[in-house]
C-alpha cells in the first residue's frame, strides 16, 4: 500500500513540473488537426449566432406586428427592403427564422464533426505516440510498476483528454460566445435591464470557484483510491494459482474490501458534493430569472422600480426573458462541467507520468 502512494505522489510531483502541458499539446498535435478546430470553432460561432436569431424576430414581431407599438425593423437590414404589409411582414419574419433553424442545424452538425473528430485524432495519437514511448523503457521501470497503473494511463487518463477536448472545450467556446452576442444585444436593448439581468453572473462564477477548491482535492483522492484498488485487483487475479496453493482467499477477500472500501468513501464524499453543487446554480439563476421577470414585468406595465427611466416595449420584455434563460442557465451547466473536468484532471491537462509527458 505504501508503495502505491509513493508512487502517486511522484506521479503529481510530475504534474507540478510539466510547463504549459496544453500549449505542448496543440503545438504537437494540433497542426495536424487545425483543420477540424477551425471547423468546429468557426461552426460553433455560428450555431451560436443564428440560435439566437428566433428570439430576436419574437421581440421584433410582438411590438410592430401584433402590439403595433413600434416600426418593423431589422438589424442589419435596410428599412427600404422590407414590406409595409402587416402579413408579408409576418411570413418575412417567419421565413427567416425557419431559415435560421436549417442553417443552425449544419452548423451544429458541422460543430459536432469538427471537436470530435479533433478530440478523436489527438487521443489516438496520444495514446499511441505514449505506448511507443513506454515500451522503450528500460526494464527498471517496468519493475517497481503496476500493470493496472499502465493501463489506467494509456485508457482512462487518455480518455479524460479526449472528453475535454470535445466536451469541455467546445462547452467553453459555446459559452464565451453566447455570452458576448447574448451581452450586446441585451445591452443595446435595455442597459438597465441588461444590468439586472446579467447581475447574477458574477455569483455564479464565484459558487463555480468555490465548488472546484472543495471538490479538487476530492477527486484527487478518487484517483489515488481507484488506483490502488486496480493494483490490488490486478496482483490478486494475476496471482490467483498463489493465492489457492496457499489458501489465502478469505485474507485476500478483506485486501479486497478494504481498498474498494476506501475507493467508496472517496467516491461517494466527491459525488455528495458534486449533487449540491448543481442545484445550488440551479437556484442562482432561478433568482436570476425572478428577479428579471419582476423588475421587467412592472416596467412593461409602467411601474418601473428605483432609478430605472424610459420605456420598456412588451417584446423587449420577451426578449429578456428569454435570453437571460439563454445564457445564465447554459452558465450553470458549464459550471458543473468545469468542475468535473478540471477536477478529473483534465482542464489545463497534466500528463499522468514522466513516460506520457514524453509523448507531448
Amino acid at each position: 500500500m505504501s508503495v502505491d502512494l509513493d508512487e502517486e505522489e511522484v506521479f503529481e510531483d510530475v504534474r507540478e513540473r510539466v510547463d504549459d502541458p496544453m500549449r505542448r499539446l496543440f503545438a504537437e498535435y494540433g497542426r495536424e488537426n487545425a483543420f477540424q478546430f477551425v471547423v468546429g470553432f468557426v461552426s460553433s460561432i455560428g450555431a451560436r449566432v443564428l440560435d439566437l436569431v428566433p428570439p430576436l424576430l419574437l421581440s421584433v414581431a410582438v411590438d410592430a406586428i401584433f402590439l403595433q407599438n413600434k416600426s418593423y425593423s431589422l438589424w442589419l437590414v435596410p428599412d427600404a427592403w422590407l414590406p409595409s404589409d402587416r402579413g408579408a411582414q409576418l411570413w418575412l419574419t417567419v421565413g427567416i427564422i425557419a431559415a435560421a433553424f436549417l442553417v443552425g442545424a449544419a452548423f451544429h452538425w458541422t460543430r459536432n464533426w469538427g471537436w470530435n473528430s479533433f478530440a478523436q485524432n489527438i487521443q489516438h495519437d496520444v495514446r499511441t505516440d505514449t505506448y511507443d514511448k513506454m515500451q522503450r523503457l528500460n526494464m527498471e521501470f517496468f519493475a517497481d510498476k503496476q500493470t493496472g497503473e499502465l493501463m489506467s494511463i494509456l485508457s482512462n487518463d487518455v480518455n479524460r483528454l479526449e472528453r475535454f477536448l470535445n466536451d469541455g472545450m467546445n462547452s467553453f467556446f459555446r459559452l464565451s460566445i453566447m455570452v458576448v452576442a447574448i451581452a450586446v444585444i441585451l445591452l443595446n436593448t435595455n442597459w438597465q435591464l441588461a444590468l439586472v439581468a446579467l447581475g447574477v453572473v458574477p455569483l455564479i462564477a464565484l459558487f463555480t470557484k468555490k465548488f472546484i477548491d472543495v471538490i479538487q482535492p476530492k477527486y484527487a483522492e478518487v484517483r489515488s483510491s481507484v488506483g490502488q484498488l486496480n493494483s490490488r485487483l490486478e496482483n490478486n487475479l494475476g496471482g490467483i494459482q498463489v493465492i489457492k496453493a496457499a489458501n489465502t482467499e478469505s485474507f485476500e477477500s478483506d485486501r479486497v474490501d478494504d481498498v474498494s472500501e476506501d475507493y467508496f468513501d472517496a467516491n461517494w464524499d466527491a459525488i455528495d458534493t458534486r449533487i449540491k453543487f448543481f442545484p445550488g446554480l440551479r437556484l442562482l439563476s432561478g433568482i436570476g430569472f425572478v428577479v428579471t421577470f419582476v423588475i421587467g414585468g412592472l416596467w412593461v406595465i409602467d411601474q418601473p422600480l428605483g432609478p430605472l427611466s424610459g420605456d420598456l416595449q412588451a417584446g423587449e420584455f420577451v426578449l429578456f426573458i428569454l435570453l437571460t434563460q439563454r445564457f445564465i442557465w447554459p452558465m450553470a451547466q458549464f459550471g458543473k462541467k468545469c468542475g468535473h473536468s478540471r477536477t478529473h484532471g483534465t482542464a489545463g491537462f497534466r500528463p499522468r507520468t514522466p513516460e506520457m509527458s514524453l509523448a507531448f
